[in-house]
Parts: structure tokens; C-alpha cells; sequence
């Protein structure tokens, strides 16, 4: 297909989720969105467009999978090609903030503030609909593929170029709200990998182990110890990294731990050497259902397994680590815990922590911990 045909059918297909998007069935979802979206300005008809494509495009704050996922799954009769074309959008979408260094009858050459990259882009509406995008100035949308291009999908906000603190309050914003947009520059993934490494020898230096457990409060203190160490070493590393540091209290506030965990007897800070960090609520509980097996389904022990199996905040590493720990009971703890006594972790766990953990295995481990670009500390910081 000619460039122009491209167009034409990316057009057409984007149609085609729209109107799935915004169909009576999702309304509360809709407007949920379009709720989160006030917060980033803008009028009323950018936020009802933005709002569908984050349906399409991310999980809900509820963990459900984007509507584009779904109209893949429930959607029989879409094309062999069409369906090729659907799922590099489901993989490969972009949003951000883009400085906007030319214009070329329906062609944008965009660099993304947030991973700093660049994409030329093309308008599916053709020519007339970007006449207005000012070079030098900045626009605020998502980019998807088909064929060899990126065509711009849904709204685009536009900003002159004296808009630019304002637009890096917005990219800043954006990145904070969606941590993993900086990852669609694989140098991003590198550096975070890197980080997140650095940040996993610092801890097992302080603690001597990857996981560290006590009441709530002895985990937050542990949790602000780790942050000033890591402070302590990145300065080491860099002295000019010294302007940057912020003091652990100010990065985690009492009130920003939920008073589940504040108030535990029952709490582990656990580091893992890609993901970082995680907070687990009743981990020596779960732990000792792992080492003293549950009865059958009704035991508390049981319900607190199961919750950490469906719970899509406990990450799926947790599991795999406690069932290699204890190997020899590991099995009879989910015969319990899922009423299924033909379980068996080494050939089913892999597909149980697949059903309930959105983003465990299949290449979509990205670091825990995102690099902000210099361009937007000043601004990361300040929301923080």
C-alpha cells in the first residue's frame, strides 16, 4: 500500500474503536477517565478524546485490561490483516509531548519530550487537518503504527513555542501518572536496568538480604533508610548528583503509605533486581501457608494465599520465590488454597500467575525504576 492507503485504512480501523470505546457498555469507564484526565487541563472535548484513548490503549486504575485488548479477545471476525494491524497498536502506541521541528503537507516531525525520541508522524485527515500545528511549537497526543509509519490517533493539544514551561509541567505530569512511557527508548530500559541494579546492591548491602520484615512502621523506616543510601551512593558516584538529592521523608511522607500497611504487625520491603522495590502486606502469614500448608479452602491461611494470587499489586515474582523456597509443601498449600487438588506448581504455576498478574512473563518486565529526562527533573520533582 501507497502511503495515502495507509492512511485511509488506519483511519478506518481507528473509527471502528471509537465507536467500541464509547458504546453505552463502557460509560462508567468513560467517564472515570475522563475525570482523571480534568487534571491535565484542556477542554472538555480533549479530555472526552484523551479519555477514549487511554481506554483503548491502558489499564484502568481497577486493573481491567484496555477495551483494545478486549475488542481483540471478544471480536471473532475481525481480519487476519486488520487484527495484525490492531495488535502493533496494542504494542507499540505512543504517548507524550512532542516538539513539533517540521511540517510537511500531512507530516509532523515530532520529538517526544518524555523519551526523546523522534517520529514522523502523519495526520490520517490529511494535509488540512495539521495546517494549523505551528514548527517550534508542541503538541500533546498518541502516535500508533501501520505499515512503516506513525500516524497520529485521536486529538493533539497544541502549545506555542513560548508554552514551553507549561509543556514541560505537562510532559512531567504525564510521565508521573505513566512511569514506563520513557521505555519506548530501549536506551531508557538500559539506564533503568542499570539503576535498578545499582539500587539492588545497595540494599543487600544495608540489609543483607533481598527482603526485610517487621510492624509497618519498622518498614517504613527501613524503606527511608534505603532511599537516603541510595542517595548516599548515586553521590558518591556523581558530586554534581548532590544538587539532586532529596531527603527520604520528603520522598515517602508518612501519608503516603496506605494504613493497611502503616498499621501491620505484618509487612516486607522486597527488592527484586529488575523491578525494585515492593511493599507486601501479611507476607509472613502467606509465607508460613507456603511452609505449614492450609487445611483446605475455609483457613484463613488459604484466603490470605489466595488474596496474593489475585491481588495484581503483588507482584508474581513474590510467588515463584516462595514456592522455590519451599518446594516440597508448595503444592499442597494451592491444593488448599485453590480447592484443586490436581495442582501442581512446576507444570501450573506459570498459567496460574499468567491469569492473575497482567504483566508477569512474555518480555513485558520493564525496570522498576524510570529515568526522567534532565529536560523534566526540574518539574518531576516539584509535582513530587
Amino acid at each position: 500500500m501507497n502511503t495515502d492507503e495507509l492512511l485511509d485504512r488506519a483511519g478506518n480501523l481507528k473509527e471502528a474503536l471509537v465507536a467500541y470505546a464509547s458504546s453505552p457498555g463502557f460509560a462508567r469507564r468513560l467517564s472515570q477517565a475522563m475525570s482523571d484526565f480534568s487534571g491535565l487541563g484542556g477542554g472538555e472535548q480533549n479530555q472526552w478524546a484523551e479519555a477514549v484513548e487511554s481506554l483503548l490503549y491502558d489499564p484502568d486504575q481497577g486493573g481491567r485490561e484496555p477495551l483494545l485488548d478486549r475488542y481483540l479477545r471478544t471480536n471473532k471476525n475481525i481480519e487476519p490483516d486488520e487484527r495484525l494491524v490492531y495488535e502493533g497498536w496494542r504494542e507499540r502506541n505512543v504517548i507524550g509531548v512532542f516538539r513539533v521541528d517540521a511540517r510537511k503537507g500531512a507530516r509532523l516531525s515530532l520529538h517526544n519530550l518524555i523519551d526523546q525520541m523522534d517520529y514522523d508522524s502523519y495526520a490520517t485527515a490529511g494535509a488540512e487537518a495539521i495546517s494549523f500545528v505551528q514548527r517550534g511549537g508542541y503538541v500533546m497526543t498518541r502516535l500508533v503504527p501501520i505499515g512503516d509509519l506513525w500516524t497520529i490517533s485521536g486529538t493533539m493539544r497544541l502549545f506555542g513555542p513560548r508554552d514551553l514551561p507549561g509543556v514541560q509541567t505537562l510532559a512531567a505530569s504525564l510521565l508521573k501518572r505513566f512511569p514506563t512511557l520513557v521505555f519506548n527508548n530501549p536506551a531508557n530500559v538500559e539506564q533503568g536496568r542499570r539503576i535498578v541494579g545499582e539500587h539492588h546492591a545497595t540494599f543487600l548491602d544495608l540489609f543483607g538480604a533481598n527482603i526485610v520484615s517487621g510492624t509497618g512502621g519498622d518498614i517504613i523506616a527501613a524503606y527511608r533508610s534505603f532511599l537516603n543510601a541510595c542517595s548516599e551512593a548515586s553521590v558518591a558516584a556523581n558530586p554534581k548528583a548532590s544538587a539532586l538529592v532529596t531527603a527520604a521523608e520528603q520522598i515517602a511522607p508518612d501519608d503516603s503509605f496506605p494504613p493497611e500497611l502503616a498499621e501491620s504487625d505484618d509487612v516486607a520491603l522486597y527488592h527484586h533486581p529488575l523491578m525494585g522495590v515492593s511493599f507486601l502486606v501479611c507476607y509472613g502469614q502467606v509465607e508460613a501457608a507456603y511452609r505449614t500448608p492450609p487445611v483446605d479452602a475455609e483457613d484463613p491461611a488459604a484466603e490470605l494465599l489466595r488474596g496474593y494470587v489475585e491481588d495484581k499489586t503483588v507482584p508474581g515474582y513474590v510467588l515463584e520465590d516462595l514456592a522455590a523456597k519451599y518446594p516440597d509443601t508448595v503444592d499442597a498449600a494451592y491444593h488448599a488454597a485453590l480447592s484443586s487438588p490436581g495442582f501442581r506448581w512446576e507444570l501450573d504455576g506459570v498459567a496460574l500467575l499468567r491469569r492473575h498478574k497482567p504483566n508477569f512473563g512474555g518480555g513485558k518486565e520493564l525496570p522498576g525504576v524510570s529515568p526522567v529526562p534532565s529536560s523534566l527533573i526540574d518539574e518531576y520533582r516539584r509535582l513530587s
